[in-house]
C-alpha cells in the first residue's frame, strides 16, 4: 500500500440541494409569501385586505408579525381606556362650585 498525498485525492462534489427554509406552523398558520402580510388571518368580509397607507409593503415575516404585535396591544390599550372613561364619567365625584 501507498500513502497518499492530499494533493493526489480528487475531492467528489456533492450535489448542491437547494435551500428550503423550514417555519413550524404557528396556531395552523404557514407564511405563504404570495398572499398579503404573508397569509395572516384577519381580513374582514366587506373590505379584504386594509392597508391603506401601506405599512406591510416591503415587510418580512417578523416585520408583519411585529406590526400585528403592536396592533393587538395598541387595541387592548384602547379598550382599557374606553374602560376608564365610563367607569370615570358614571362614579359621583366631588362636585367644585
Amino acid at each position: 500500500l501507498t500513502a497518499l498525498r492530499m494533493s493526489e485525492v480528487e475531492e467528489v462534489a456533492e450535489p448542491a440541494m437547494p435551500e428550503v427554509e423550514l417555519v413550524a406552523p404557528l396556531n395552523y398558520w404557514v407564511p405563504d409569501e404570495s398572499a398579503p402580510c404573508f397569509g395572516l388571518p384577519g381580513a374582514v368580509a366587506p373590505l379584504g385586505f386594509f392597508d391603506p397607507l401601506g405599512f406591510s409593503k416591503g415587510k418580512d415575516v417578523d416585520g408583519v408579525k411585529r406590526l400585528r404585535e403592536a396592533e393587538v396591544m395598541h387595541g387592548r390599550v384602547a379598550m382599557m381606556a374606553t374602560i376608564g372613561y365610563l367607569i370615570g364619567e358614571s362614579t359621583p365625584t366631588i362636585t367644585y362650585g
